[in-house]
C-alpha cells in the first residue's frame, strides 16, 4: 500500500488550498514531456477522483490520490514537503524525486479526465 506523509508546511498549504472541498492526486505529468516514460510528478487538487483512481494512505485530513498505471513512478513510501520558493519537495527515502512539484488545480474541470 502507498503511503504519502505531508510534512506540518506541507499539510497547512494544501489544507487552505483546498478549503473548502477537494482532493489531492499525486501524477506523473507527461504534458509536454515528449513521451510517456519522460514526465514530471506534480499535484492536482481535484474534485472528485477519477474512474480508476486509487486512495493513498497519508496523514493528511483530505483524501490523497493516485492512478495506479502511475504508481509505478513512485516508491511505496514518500514525503511532501513545501519549500521557501512555492514548490513542494517530493522525496522518498532511496531519492528525491522533484524539489520543485508543482501544485495545480484542477477543480471545476469535471468534464475533462484529469
Amino acid at each position: 500500500m502507498m503511503q504519502l506523509i505531508l510534512s506540518e508546511p506541507a499539510l497547512q498549504d494544501l489544507s487552505e488550498r483546498l478549503s473548502p472541498s477537494g482532493m489531492l492526486k499525486l501524477v506523473y505529468d507527461t504534458d509536454g514531456c515528449g513521451c510517456a516514460v519522460n514526465g514530471v510528478p506534480a499535484i492536482w487538487l481535484v474534485d472528485h477522483p477519477s474512474a480508476d483512481d486509487q486512495t493513498i494512505t497519508s496523514n493528511a485530513p483530505f483524501e490523497v490520490l493516485i492512478q495506479p498505471n502511475q504508481a509505478v513512478f513512485f516508491e511505496e513510501l514518500m514525503m511532501l514537503d513545501r519549500n521557501t520558493t512555492g514548490y513542494f519537495r517530493l522525496a522518498s527515502h532511496q531519492q528525491i524525486y522533484s524539489t520543485h512539484v508543482a501544485c495545480y488545480d484542477k477543480r471545476g474541470l469535471q468534464s475533462q479526465e484529469v
